[in-house]
Protein backbone atom coordinates (compact mmCIF):
# COMPACT_ATOMS: atom_id res chain seq x y z
CA UNK A 1 0.00 0.00 0.00
CA UNK A 2 1.23 3.03 -1.14
CA UNK A 3 1.95 5.98 1.87
CA UNK A 4 2.50 9.58 2.78
CA UNK A 5 5.98 10.74 2.96
CA UNK A 6 7.84 14.00 2.54
CA UNK A 7 10.51 15.19 0.93
CA UNK A 8 13.26 17.94 1.89
CA UNK A 9 14.61 20.49 -0.02
CA UNK A 10 17.79 19.64 0.28
CA UNK A 11 17.39 16.41 -2.18
CA UNK A 12 17.50 18.49 -4.96
CA UNK A 13 20.83 20.10 -4.23
CA UNK A 14 22.47 17.24 -3.37
CA UNK A 15 25.55 16.19 -4.98
CA UNK A 16 24.85 12.27 -4.50
CA UNK A 17 21.65 12.33 -5.96
CA UNK A 18 22.54 14.59 -9.19
CA UNK A 19 25.10 11.28 -9.77
CA UNK A 20 21.98 9.21 -10.56
CA UNK A 21 19.48 9.74 -13.66
CA UNK A 22 16.39 10.93 -13.39
CA UNK A 23 14.29 7.47 -13.47
CA UNK A 24 17.08 6.55 -10.19
CA UNK A 25 16.08 9.60 -8.39
CA UNK A 26 12.21 8.65 -9.26
CA UNK A 27 12.76 5.16 -7.92
CA UNK A 28 14.84 6.70 -4.84
CA UNK A 29 11.34 8.45 -3.68
CA UNK A 30 9.20 6.40 -4.98
CA UNK A 31 10.66 3.73 -2.51
CA UNK A 32 9.66 5.76 0.27
CA UNK A 33 6.05 5.49 -0.20
CA UNK A 34 6.37 1.66 -0.98
CA UNK A 35 8.67 0.74 2.04
CA UNK A 36 6.57 0.08 5.23
CA UNK A 37 6.76 2.97 8.41
CA UNK A 38 10.68 1.55 9.20
CA UNK A 39 11.42 1.94 5.39
CA UNK A 40 11.71 -1.35 4.63
CA UNK A 41 10.74 -3.22 1.63
CA UNK A 42 11.32 -6.98 -0.31
CA UNK A 43 13.85 -6.33 -2.54
CA UNK A 44 12.27 -7.56 -5.82
CA UNK A 45 12.90 -5.62 -8.58
CA UNK A 46 9.27 -7.01 -10.46
CA UNK A 47 7.41 -6.12 -7.05
CA UNK A 48 9.08 -2.72 -7.36
CA UNK A 49 8.37 -1.85 -11.16
CA UNK A 50 4.74 -2.90 -10.51
CA UNK A 51 4.56 -0.52 -7.40
CA UNK A 52 6.48 2.78 -8.98
CA UNK A 53 6.24 2.37 -12.52
CA UNK A 54 3.39 0.55 -13.51
CA UNK A 55 2.07 2.95 -16.44
CA UNK A 56 5.81 3.43 -17.80
CA UNK A 57 7.54 1.14 -20.97
CA UNK A 58 10.30 0.31 -17.98
CA UNK A 59 11.13 -3.12 -17.27
CA UNK A 60 12.33 -5.39 -13.97
CA UNK A 61 15.66 -5.04 -15.44
CA UNK A 62 15.52 -0.86 -15.58
CA UNK A 63 14.39 -1.19 -12.04
CA UNK A 64 17.34 -3.65 -10.91
CA UNK A 65 19.59 -1.18 -12.54
CA UNK A 66 17.91 1.75 -10.30
CA UNK A 67 18.31 -0.34 -7.15
CA UNK A 68 22.19 -1.43 -7.84
CA UNK A 69 22.72 2.61 -8.34
CA UNK A 70 21.25 3.62 -5.28
CA UNK A 71 23.03 0.45 -3.40
CA UNK A 72 26.44 1.91 -4.84
CA UNK A 73 25.74 5.19 -3.62
CA UNK A 74 24.98 4.18 -0.24
CA UNK A 75 21.36 5.34 -0.45
CA UNK A 76 19.63 1.96 0.41
CA UNK A 77 21.09 -1.08 1.61
CA UNK A 78 20.04 -4.57 0.06
CA UNK A 79 20.13 -7.82 2.42
CA UNK A 80 18.93 -11.02 3.01
CA UNK A 81 17.42 -12.76 6.11
CA UNK A 82 17.08 -16.52 5.79
CA UNK A 83 17.50 -16.67 2.27
CA UNK A 84 14.85 -14.14 1.40
CA UNK A 85 15.89 -10.60 -0.41
CA UNK A 86 15.17 -6.98 1.66
CA UNK A 87 16.13 -3.70 1.01
CA UNK A 88 16.05 -0.67 3.60
CA UNK A 89 16.49 3.35 3.27
CA UNK A 90 19.30 4.30 4.65
CA UNK A 91 18.83 6.73 7.71
CA UNK A 92 14.69 6.47 7.34
CA UNK A 93 14.14 7.55 10.93
CA UNK A 94 16.15 10.53 10.59
CA UNK A 95 14.09 11.72 7.36
CA UNK A 96 10.57 10.40 7.88
CA UNK A 97 8.54 11.92 10.87
CA UNK A 98 5.66 9.13 11.09
CA UNK A 99 2.99 9.68 13.44
CA UNK A 100 1.82 6.22 15.44
CA UNK A 101 4.34 4.05 13.02
CA UNK A 102 3.26 0.27 12.61
CA UNK A 103 5.47 -2.27 13.78
CA UNK A 104 7.44 -3.61 10.20
CA UNK A 105 6.87 -7.18 9.21
CA UNK A 106 10.44 -7.49 7.73
CA UNK A 107 13.51 -8.19 9.40
CA UNK A 108 15.81 -5.09 9.97
CA UNK A 109 19.24 -4.79 7.91
CA UNK A 110 21.25 -5.66 11.71
CA UNK A 111 19.89 -9.21 11.74
CA UNK A 112 20.74 -9.88 7.79
CA UNK A 113 24.34 -10.48 5.71
CA UNK A 114 25.54 -9.03 2.35
CA UNK A 115 23.06 -9.39 -0.40
CA UNK A 116 24.01 -12.17 -2.69
CA UNK A 117 23.68 -11.87 -6.81
CA UNK A 118 19.63 -11.14 -7.98
CA UNK A 119 18.80 -14.27 -10.79
CA UNK A 120 18.98 -12.94 -14.22
CA UNK A 121 15.89 -12.05 -15.66
CA UNK A 122 14.89 -12.55 -19.18
CA UNK A 123 15.94 -8.63 -21.02
CA UNK A 124 18.92 -8.87 -18.73
CA UNK A 125 20.83 -12.05 -19.60
CA UNK A 126 24.08 -10.60 -20.02
CA UNK A 127 24.62 -8.67 -17.15
CA UNK A 128 26.36 -9.59 -13.75
CA UNK A 129 24.69 -7.46 -10.98
CA UNK A 130 26.35 -6.78 -7.70
CA UNK A 131 25.50 -5.25 -4.78
CA UNK A 132 27.46 -3.18 -2.27
CA UNK A 133 28.17 -5.37 0.87
CA UNK A 134 25.97 -5.03 3.93
CA UNK A 135 27.49 -1.97 6.57
CA UNK A 136 26.04 -0.59 9.64
CA UNK A 137 23.14 2.35 9.75
CA UNK A 138 24.60 5.36 9.51
CA UNK A 139 25.14 7.80 11.85
CA UNK A 140 22.11 9.98 13.05
CA UNK A 141 24.07 13.34 11.68
CA UNK A 142 24.19 11.96 8.46
CA UNK A 143 21.20 12.98 5.95
CA UNK A 144 21.99 9.85 3.92
CA UNK A 145 18.02 9.43 2.55
CA UNK A 146 17.51 12.86 1.25
CA UNK A 147 21.61 13.20 0.42
CA UNK A 148 22.44 15.93 2.34
CA UNK A 149 26.25 17.05 1.72
CA UNK A 150 26.49 17.96 5.76
CA UNK A 151 27.53 15.89 9.02
CA UNK A 152 30.07 13.08 9.95
CA UNK A 153 28.71 10.07 8.56
CA UNK A 154 30.43 7.19 6.76
CA UNK A 155 31.66 9.22 4.50
CA UNK A 156 32.17 13.04 4.32
CA UNK A 157 30.79 15.63 1.96
CA UNK A 158 33.93 15.10 -0.85
CA UNK A 159 33.08 11.72 -0.94
CA UNK A 160 29.79 12.54 -3.03
CA UNK A 161 33.41 13.85 -5.86
CA UNK A 162 35.27 10.50 -5.94
CA UNK A 163 35.23 7.58 -7.93
CA UNK A 164 33.00 4.42 -7.50
CA UNK A 165 33.89 1.09 -6.34
CA UNK A 166 34.99 -0.56 -10.08
CA UNK A 167 33.43 -3.26 -11.68
CA UNK A 168 36.05 -6.16 -10.68
CA UNK A 169 34.39 -7.95 -13.43
CA UNK A 170 34.13 -6.58 -17.01
CA UNK A 171 32.26 -9.32 -19.36
CA UNK A 172 32.22 -7.35 -22.95
CA UNK A 173 34.62 -5.68 -25.59
CA UNK A 174 31.78 -3.40 -27.17
CA UNK A 175 30.66 -2.31 -23.33
CA UNK A 176 34.17 -1.58 -22.52
CA UNK A 177 35.09 0.63 -25.75
CA UNK A 178 32.08 2.60 -25.46
CA UNK A 179 32.84 3.28 -21.44
CA UNK A 180 36.73 3.63 -21.85
CA UNK A 181 35.50 6.07 -25.36
CA UNK A 182 33.22 8.63 -22.85
CA UNK A 183 36.46 8.22 -19.90
CA UNK A 184 39.02 9.14 -22.29
CA UNK A 185 36.49 12.45 -23.53
CA UNK A 186 35.94 13.34 -20.29
CA UNK A 187 39.83 13.61 -19.33
CA UNK A 188 40.47 15.27 -22.38
CA UNK A 189 37.93 18.05 -21.23
CA UNK A 190 40.10 18.48 -18.85
CA UNK A 191 37.95 16.58 -15.74
CA UNK A 192 39.39 13.87 -13.85
CA UNK A 193 39.40 10.70 -15.90
CA UNK A 194 36.00 9.10 -13.97
CA UNK A 195 36.52 5.13 -12.66
CA UNK A 196 34.88 2.65 -14.58
CA UNK A 197 31.54 1.34 -12.77
CA UNK A 198 29.40 -1.54 -13.29
CA UNK A 199 26.38 1.38 -12.97
CA UNK A 200 28.28 2.34 -16.74
CA UNK A 201 28.70 -0.95 -18.07
CA UNK A 202 24.86 -1.70 -17.28
CA UNK A 203 23.58 1.97 -18.94
CA UNK A 204 26.40 1.04 -22.06
CA UNK A 205 25.20 -2.75 -22.14
CA UNK A 206 20.89 -1.55 -22.12
CA UNK A 207 21.87 1.30 -24.66
CA UNK A 208 23.42 -1.95 -27.27
CA UNK A 209 20.70 -4.45 -26.01
CA UNK A 210 17.58 -2.84 -25.34
CA UNK A 211 17.68 0.66 -26.85
CA UNK A 212 18.83 -0.63 -29.97
CA UNK A 213 21.15 1.62 -30.66
CA UNK A 214 24.57 0.29 -32.55
CA UNK A 215 28.02 1.04 -31.14
CA UNK A 216 29.25 3.50 -34.18
CA UNK A 217 25.88 5.74 -33.10
CA UNK A 218 26.84 5.42 -29.19
CA UNK A 219 30.57 6.46 -29.82
CA UNK A 220 28.95 9.28 -32.50
CA UNK A 221 26.90 10.59 -29.49
CA UNK A 222 29.59 10.50 -27.05
CA UNK A 223 32.05 12.78 -29.88
CA UNK A 224 28.80 15.04 -30.41
CA UNK A 225 27.96 15.69 -27.19
CA UNK A 226 31.56 16.77 -25.72
CA UNK A 227 32.47 18.52 -29.03
CA UNK A 228 29.30 20.96 -29.25
CA UNK A 229 29.72 21.26 -25.54
CA UNK A 230 26.04 19.88 -24.62
CA UNK A 231 26.97 19.18 -21.03
CA UNK A 232 29.52 21.94 -20.24
CA UNK A 233 27.92 22.42 -17.15
CA UNK A 234 26.70 19.04 -16.17
CA UNK A 235 28.54 15.99 -14.96
CA UNK A 236 29.17 13.01 -17.59
CA UNK A 237 28.22 9.56 -17.29
CA UNK A 238 27.17 6.36 -19.09
CA UNK A 239 23.60 6.58 -17.50
CA UNK A 240 23.41 10.23 -18.27
CA UNK A 241 24.22 9.49 -21.65
CA UNK A 242 21.78 6.63 -22.01
CA UNK A 243 19.48 9.42 -20.46
CA UNK A 244 19.67 12.11 -22.43
CA UNK A 245 20.56 9.97 -25.99
CA UNK A 246 16.99 10.87 -27.89
CA UNK A 247 17.79 14.46 -27.02
CA UNK A 248 21.26 14.16 -28.30
CA UNK A 249 20.17 12.28 -31.14
CA UNK A 250 17.68 14.80 -32.05
CA UNK A 251 19.96 17.62 -31.58
CA UNK A 252 22.21 16.64 -33.56
CA UNK A 253 19.90 15.61 -36.87
CA UNK A 254 18.59 18.44 -37.04
CA UNK A 255 18.78 19.79 -40.64
CA UNK A 256 19.44 23.37 -41.35
CA UNK A 257 16.53 25.87 -41.86
CA UNK A 258 15.02 25.18 -45.28
CA UNK A 259 16.43 21.33 -45.20
CA UNK A 260 13.90 18.74 -46.97
CA UNK A 261 14.96 15.93 -43.82
CA UNK A 262 12.84 16.10 -40.95
CA UNK A 263 14.31 13.86 -37.85
CA UNK A 264 11.21 11.60 -36.92
CA UNK A 265 11.70 9.82 -33.70
CA UNK A 266 13.56 6.58 -34.16
CA UNK A 267 14.70 3.56 -31.85
CA UNK A 268 13.40 4.40 -27.58
CA UNK A 269 10.01 5.88 -28.30
CA UNK A 270 9.82 9.37 -27.41
CA UNK A 271 7.76 11.11 -25.04
CA UNK A 272 4.76 12.89 -25.99
CA UNK A 273 6.25 16.12 -25.06
CA UNK A 274 8.78 15.26 -27.45
CA UNK A 275 6.67 14.62 -30.46
CA UNK A 276 4.62 17.77 -29.53
CA UNK A 277 8.37 20.24 -29.81
CA UNK A 278 9.00 17.88 -33.09
CA UNK A 279 5.81 18.63 -34.60
CA UNK A 280 5.98 22.39 -33.83
CA UNK A 281 9.71 22.50 -35.23
CA UNK A 282 8.37 20.96 -37.85
CA UNK A 283 5.30 23.46 -38.34
CA UNK A 284 8.30 26.26 -37.99
CA UNK A 285 10.51 25.00 -40.85
CA UNK A 286 7.78 24.52 -42.76
CA UNK A 287 6.41 28.25 -42.43
CA UNK A 288 9.53 29.39 -42.95
CA UNK A 289 10.04 27.94 -46.59
CA UNK A 290 7.16 29.07 -47.58
CA UNK A 291 7.95 32.40 -46.14
CA UNK A 292 11.13 32.38 -48.20
CA UNK A 293 9.31 31.02 -51.61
Amino acid sequence: MARIRTIKPDFFVSLTIADLTVEQRLTFIGLWTHCDDQGRAVDDARLIKAALWPLDDRTAADIETDLAALSESSLITRYTVNRKAYLAVSGWREHQRINRPSPSRIPAPEEGSEHPEPPLTSTDEDSEPTHAPFSEPSPPERNREQGREQGTGNRDSSSDLAPRDPDPAPAREDVERLCEHLADRIEENGSKRPTITKTWRDAARLMLDKDGRTEEQVHGAIDWCQDSGFWRSNVMSMPKLRDKYDTLRLQASRPALGGNVVPIGAGRPSTTDQRVADGLNLVDRLRAQEAAQ
